[in-house]
């Protein structure tokens, strides 16, 4: 059976990291397409780069924040990324019920591609066919692999879905 969930304090069964830099339009459709969710057990935690230190920064801060984090799953959903269903937080209450899995794979519109792409779904993740928000993880795993988040390097997502997944990259 599935685990249960025990709520302490604030706790939400959903973390969201947004990386968040100075795109307040973006970050605006970002935070409409969550605040659209019609099961409120969501919160959005903001890693705010006000200075412009870019990539290098970022995967270093959210490697940094793991220890912080405290939803029963984490989804990575930056400031130029939008949540494109408002049932997401239900529907994965569901499949948590059902399987109670460690990962949970989605596909995730950024405006340039939809990733996995329909050559890579349902596969093991694939360099330049993945993106940090194309995959909701278990905070004890994200916790626990938050050193795969290479500083610097722009494929760090995939770093850390494949430490997860236990592969070498």
């Amino acid at each position: 059976g599935a685990r249960k969930r025990v709520l302490e304090g604030n706790v939400s069964f959903l973390e969201i990291l947004t990386r968040v830099y100075k795109r307040p339009q973006m970050l605006a459709i970002n935070m409409e397409s969550l605040r659209a969710q019609t099961d409120p057990d969501w919160q959005q935690t903001y890693l705010v780069d006000n200075v412009g230190r870019g990539i290098n920064w970022s995967c270093e801060n959210m490697a940094a924040h793991a220890p912080d984090l405290v939803g029963e799953y984490i989804w990575c959903l930056d400031d130029d990324d939008m949540c494109t269903s408002p049932t997401l937080v239900a529907d994965l209450k569901i499949i948590v019920a059902e399987h109670d899995p460690d990962v949970i794979m989605v596909k995730m519109d950024h405006g340039k591609a939809v990733l996995p792409g329909p050559d890579t779904w349902g596969d093991e993740p694939v360099y330049g066919q993945i993106g940090v928000s194309a995959y909701i993880v278990r905070r004890s795993l994200w916790q626990a692999h938050a050193g795969a988040l290479v500083p610097g390097w722009y494929g760090s997502d995939y770093s850390l879905i494949n430490s997860i997944f236990g592969n070498n990259p």
